[in-house]
């Protein structure tokens, strides 16, 4: 399949031919019928992208900071190979699409292969021919609503959210700054909810769209707004004002206080600087209300990945039930999306889309399609291998699949697993097509894919690397190796002393080798310090301080489920060196614990 990349590093933009990803639990797969362009968002990713390396750092202070943190705990070599992995792995575009499911995975009820719905969310609802996308992320589309309109859910969604955080009640008189393609859709739920409506944009054209759509009034930002303003409400100001452009201006964030009322909102939605002037906010008692993207979910791993939903009576609209809000008003027609609609373009044409979003194509725009039809008789799933024996096949050589390749294990392992002699790298899986692709491009790999099932299955295969996250390592572990290859696994080798025995019990029975990435041991000051000790004939006395950085909350190191926590996911490399170091096995284990003062644990 095709997909939309940039480099992170380069800023290059590119249309690849990219493995089809996998359904994994709680997800669905979905062939793409058409996708938006963000104008906002995209087009600000597009500008951090090309930027060099030194503005990449001012415009993201707080990825600095976590880098810096990380050469406090990791030291400076082990830093910049992940930071340089990181920049060389391609980086998806798009949050916006709609298609039909091709495939539901396990926990993911009231889905069905073929029904028709609306996705969201960057990293998931990317410009590609298919994408695998969590249950909470998903809306299934009304009859009477078309893929084109409804690839608009995730956009129509944001402005939705302005409105409910804004607490728009009807009859309100409401101001939009920046008449885009998001303050259109903000112009269109403002009527629908009984509000009146004054529009302000650079652009006529912009002004004459609003006033199309239903705006009471619409003005350039050169003509007399705020007498506008004050003449549409009396002479008291607007309700509230809803901030839709995007720029770098600080003018519309002083605009929106100069036209509300005393005590009236300020709801900034797009991308602008908030530098709250005093001398207008202040005498008005004003409150700046910020919108957080499409809805309560939004940021929360719990919610979007693991597809733990908010008590509908607690949590009324969240980012799945405003996508359901808004495809609702499309199917009544009163949120209109056609009318938008200004540019279509194929995948294979995705960089003449951008060329408008930059402005490096002169021509007015709103909404930007991007089309995921085929040409008649190319199919897009290439005939799927029958081979479910993977038994190795004589060879004179080392040949090596790797299952996961995230930044240590792209900026560690493989570069050094690429230098070792007669040892050669021949399929890697990973769980984004784009980084699969990116692998096996940067490390010469013939074959990349989504599955772990085809390393696995490969018959000349010998020897797998697995290098995902912790709750997958025992049951990848057992599955290689009943395919008889052998193994070096990235700690830990288990998260559970009934997964930890179903290993030993497959590596008994087949008599394969399985080896745990425990490096410290290695380390050659670790040697030193075990020849030193050596020959042991007094009780050893050994104190162990980590100094491994605090992680932030919602990491995935830090849940039981996924990561199994700070001790088996991280500490556990520092039992076995204690071990190393004494010869001995642990036979006995005490713990205790510092809380901070709240109470809650953290990482």
């Amino acid at each position: 399949m095709k997909q939309v990349l940039q480099s992170l590093r380069t800023g290059e933009l590119a249309v690849l031919e990219v493995p089809e990803p996998a359904c994994p639990p709680g997800f669905v797969l979905v062939r793409n019928a058409f996708s938006f362009v963000s104008p906002g968002t995209e087009r600000a990713s597009r500008e951090v992208a090309k930027s060099s390396l030194l503005q990449k750092a001012r415009e993201r202070p707080d990825q600095v900071r976590k880098v810096l943190e990380k050469v406090r705990a990791e030291g400076v070599v082990s830093t910049f190979q992940k930071v340089m992995a990181r920049l060389e792995e391609p980086t998806p575009l798009g949050y916006s699409c709609a298609g039909r499911i091709l495939e539901v995975g396990e926990g993911v009820p009231g889905l069905f292969p073929g029904m028709r719905v609306a996705c969201a969310g960057a990293g998931y609802a990317n410009h590609a021919h298919v994408v695998a996308v969590p249950k909470n992320l998903v809306a299934v589309i009304p009859d009477g609503v078309t893929h084109e309109q409804a690839a608009g859910t995730t956009l129509a969604a944001i402005a939705l959210q302005g409105l409910r955080v804004g607490e728009i009640q009807l009859g309100e008189n409401v101001g939009v700054i920046g008449l885009g393609l998001l303050g259109l859709l903000t112009v269109q739920l403002l009527k629908a909810n009984g509000c009146r409506v004054l529009g302000v944009d650079l652009s006529p054209r912009m002004v004459s769209k609003a006033l199309e759509l239903g705006a009471d009034t619409a003005l350039l930002r050169s003509q007399d707004v705020e007498g506008a303003a004050l003449a549409m409400t009396g002479g008291h100001g607007l309700d509230a004002v809803i901030i839709t452009a995007a720029t770098d201006s600080n003018d519309p964030v002083e605009l929106a206080g100069v036209l509300a009322r005393r005590r009236g909102r300020v709801i900034p939605v797009g991308t602008v600087p908030m530098d709250v002037p005093r001398r207008i906010y202040y005498p008005k008692e004003l409150r700046l209300i910020l919108s957080t993207s499409y809805g309560p979910g939004r940021y929360d791993p719990e919610y979007e990945e693991r597809g733990r939903d908010y008590p509908y009576a607690y949590v009324r609209f969240t980012e799945q039930r405003n996508m359901a809000s808004a495809l609702a008003l499309m199917a009544e027609g009163k949120l209109k999306i056609d009318p938008l609609i200004t540019h279509r373009f194929s995948i294979d044409s995705a960089d003449e889309a951008y060329a408008l979003v930059e402005g490096r194509r002169e021509e007015p725009s709103i909404g930007i399609l991007l089309d995921y039809s085929l040409p008649e008789g190319v199919e897009l799933r290439p005939p799927v291998s029958t081979s479910k024996i993977g038994i190795p096949k004589p060879s004179g050589g080392v040949s090596v699949g790797i299952v996961g390749a995230g930044q240590f294990v792209s900026g560690v392992l493989l570069p050094r697993i690429a230098n070792l002699p007669g040892v050669k790298m021949t399929r890697v899986a990973t769980a984004r097509g784009a980084s699969a692709a990116a692998v096996a491009k940067r490390f010469g790999i013939p074959n990349s894919s989504c599955r772990a099932e085809d390393v696995f299955s490969d018959p000349d295969i010998r020897s797998v690397v697995i290098g995902t996250r912790h709750h997958q390592h025992s049951q990848q572990v057992v599955a290689a190796v009943r395919a008889g290859k052998d193994v070096f696994v990235e700690k830990p080798l288990a998260l559970t002393q009934e997964d930890l025995a179903r290993v030993q019990q497959v590596v008994e029975e087949t008599g394969r080798t399985v080896m745990v990435g425990f490096n410290r041991r290695f380390a050659p000051l670790a040697r030193e310090v075990r020849e030193w000790f050596s020959p042991c004939q007094w009780p050893l006395h050994l104190i162990g301080r980590i100094n491994a950085g605090r992680l932030p909350q919602g990491n995935w190191l830090l849940d039981p489920e996924e990561g199994g926590g700070r001790i088996l996911g991280e500490a556990c490399h520092f039992v076995d060196l204690f071990q190393f170091w004494t010869g001995s096995s642990v036979v006995d284990v005490q713990a205790s614990s510092l809380r901070p003062p709240d109470g809650v644990p953290s990482g």
